[in-house]
C-alpha cells in the first residue's frame, strides 16, 4: 500500500503495480503484478483510519528512545538521526553498535534476547552486495559507509502500543549489560 499527495508518484506506483505500464500494453518500465488481494485491502481499510495516530505515537515513543539512549553515546550505542522533522514515522528505531561498544551488535542482541528483548537486524547484506544486483559489479568496499552500518546496526521494539515503562525497562537492560561486559 502506498499513501501519498504526490500525483507524479501516485502514477509511477501505479505504472509499477501493473508491470510497468501507465496504460494497457504501454510499459514504460520494468515492473511487477503487485495488486493487493481482497482480504489484504479489507484488512488495510479497517487500519487505516489509525494511521495517524499509530505514527504520532512511533514518533512519541522514539523521543523516549532518543533521551533515555543519549546516555550510551560514549559507550558505543548510536540511534541513528532522523533528519526528516515530523515526517519520519519510525517504522524501524535503530540503533548503531559502533566499535566503541564493549559487545558487538550479535553479542548484545543475544543478551537482550535473554532478557525478554527482541531485536532485529535488519538489512544485513548492503544492496551492492546482493545477488541481484552483482550485474552492477560493485564489490565490497565500493560502498563502505553502508557496509558498516549493514554490520551494526539493531532494531530496537518499536509499535505503536508500547508504553514508556516499556521502553525504559530495553533501555535499562542495554545499560546492565554494558555495564556487565
Amino acid at each position: 500500500m502506498l499513501v501519498t499527495r504526490e500525483g507524479v508518484v501516485e502514477q509511477t506506483m501505479r505504472s509499477l503495480r501493473n508491470y510497468g505500464a501507465p496504460r494497457k500494453y504501454y510499459h514504460t518500465d520494468y515492473g511487477t503484478n503487485s495488486r493487493l488481494d481482497t482480504i489484504q485491502a479489507a484488512v488495510l481499510n479497517v487500519k487505516l483510519p489509525h494511521l495517524a495516530q499509530w505514527n504520532r505515537d512511533r514518533h512519541q515513543i522514539a523521543q523516549i528512545y532518543d533521551a533515555l539512549l543519549e546516555p550510551l553515546r560514549p559507550h558505543g550505542i548510536l540511534p541513528l538521526e532522523n533528519h526528516s522533522d515530523q515526517g519520519h514515522v519510525y517504522h524501524l528505531y535503530v540503533v548503531q553498535v559502533t566499535d566503541q561498544c564493549p559487545l558487538d551488535r550479535a553479542a548484545l542482541q543475544s543478551h537482550l534476547q535473554q532478557r525478554g528483548v527482541q531485536t532485529g537486524v535488519h538489512y544485513p547484506i548492503p544492496c551492492h552486495l546482493q545477488p541481484a544486483f552483482q550485474y552492477l559489479g560493485y564489490q565490497l568496499g565500493d560502498f563502505p559507509n553502508a557496509e558498516v552500518l549493514s554490520a551494526q546496526v539493531l532494531s530496537l521494539p518499536m509499535y505503536p502500543g508500547l508504553t514508556e515503562a516499556q521502553v525504559k525497562f530495553i533501555v535499562s537492560a542495554i545499560e546492565a549489560i554494558i555495564a556487565s561486559a
